[in-house]
């Protein structure tokens, strides 16, 4: 078997799990009511029973709803036609973790051996869609570097139509949350409810009919310790099996790689990053899906895998050079009177210059090869998905401002047949992995 023809099985092996998880519980007593105030007049209304007269002083409280353009809000009927009430403006008693649903996300959005990470959510609004409301695709815009996902709630409010469409990479899937809050659980109705990473493209299809009743939270990764799950709630993670056992399989080759190398990984969920305020130690705890996998799945091998920036150089000549460094660097305020590359190559910031596996390494600006170029074997192609800039000053015949740009991918070092594992201590051929 020859490296290219490891590659593929090892390719095929990183999963591509449903981006998101959804379900209904029960809506105990109580739990449905929502207090809510337009101006100086305020009401209630319990959305487990509400009559139409019920709903219909709901939508005179709410005010048209607006897209995200830009880190603005715009009100465009042609793109988002729905009323909402933002979260000063009203009070519900639901509670999301009473009702077990961040427990929920945790084990099946997150899954596997990421269930215990604890997770914070910041109720957003609440929105009311009515008949021949509909919002059309988008994706919403992380507030933070830590938000991750949103969480849609729907109250058991009689309507048709309104299904959540989700898209990513390439695949598409539904919730009809009009057929799923018809049900009852234990006597008691049901709220629905869809949790989502944030690069998820979704919409919600025409109303037909009813009222459509929502909360929306942001959902953040927090610092903080979380009690463990429930032993009801069993977070399950094929995805790591399969992705360990093909890895597993091109480590016993030993023609794979038989001196040992990098492994490299392009991400597949979006994050959102930032130079001046990101790190790479605390983005590698905020891994999602398939990414988290290969971290797990590295990490229980025994290889030593980490996360690193690749800053691509400008320069479309035969010199262009991309440099890979442990860390993201913000270079603003450095004076650069060489090419950066050259600067990300020094002794501060460590960096090293890379080249695909299989290709001769990039020439330096003498013409020569450069000498200690790092290979990489990519398994998954580097992709833009945690992509940033960094700005810098560029004195030459005069100072002129410049950007570098970069992304962020998981890396992970192999060593040679025989000595597989790269982390000390530790041994490579494991048995599976501890659920």
């Amino acid at each position: 078997m020859t490296i290219t023809t490891s590659i593929a099985p090892l390719k095929a092996s990183i999963m591509r799990k449903p981006p998101f998880c959804t379900g209904t519980i029960p809506l105990l007593p109580g739990n449905a009511v929502v207090f809510y105030k337009r101006g100086l007049q305020s009401n209630c209304v319990d959305l487990s029973r509400a009559t139409e007269n019920d709903l219909d002083s709901l939508v005179q409280a709410c005010v048209p709803a607006t897209v995200g353009v830009d880190q603005c809000d715009v009100l465009d009927e042609s793109y988002r036609k729905a009323g909402k009430i933002d979260f000063a403006d009203f009070a519900a008693k639901f509670d999301v973790d009473q009702g077990g649903i961040v427990d929920r996300i945790r084990a099946q959005l997150l899954a596997g051996l990421d269930e215990s990470k604890p997770i914070r959510t910041e109720l957003s609004k609440l929105n009311v869609y009515g008949k021949g409301s509909f919002f059309k695709a988008h994706k919403d815009t992380p507030r933070s570097d830590k938000m991750f996902g949103t969480l849609v709630v729907v109250y058991p409010t009689p309507h048709e139509g309104g299904t959540l469409l989700m898209r990513h990479s390439g695949q598409e899937w539904s919730f009809d949350s009009a057929e799923a809050v018809q049900q009852h659980e234990q006597g008691h109705p049901v709220v629905a409810y869809a949790a989502f990473y944030s690069d998820v493209e979704h919409e919600v299809t025409e109303i037909q009919s009813g009222h459509r009743v929502t909360l929306t939270y942001n959902l953040y990764f927090e610092s903080k310790n979380r009690p463990p799950l429930s032993p009801a709630i069993t977070p399950i993670a094929p995805d790591d099996r399969v992705f360990e056992r093909a890895l597993m399989t091109a480590l016993e080759d030993p023609q794979f790689l038989p001196k040992g190398g990098i492994l490299g990984f392009g991400l597949t969920f979006m994050y959102p990053v930032s130079p001046e305020t990101t790190t790479l130690n605390k983005l590698v705890s905020r891994l999602k899906g398939s990414d988290a996998v290969i971290k797990r799945v590295c990490d229980h091998l025994s290889l030593n895998v980490s996360l690193k920036a690749i800053y691509q150089d400008c320069d479309t000549s035969e010199y262009s050079q991309s440099v890979m460094v442990d860390e993201i660097r913000d270079i603003e305020d450095w004076r650069v009177d060489k090419d950066v590359a050259t600067v990300l190559r020094g002794s501060y910031f460590g960096g090293k210059i890379i080249h695909d596996f299989g290709t001769p390494p990039p020439k330096d600006w003498n013409g020569e090869p450069v000498v200690g170029a790092v290979e990489i074997l990519w398994v998954t192609p580097l992709t833009p998905h945690a992509h940033f800039k960094s700005p810098y000053i560029a004195y030459g015949n005069e100072a002129a401002f410049a950007c570098i740009y970069g992304d962020v991918c998981l890396v992970a070092q192999v060593g040679p047949v025989g000595r597989r594992a790269t982390k000390e201590g530790l041994k490579t051929k494991n048995s599976g992995l501890a659920y």
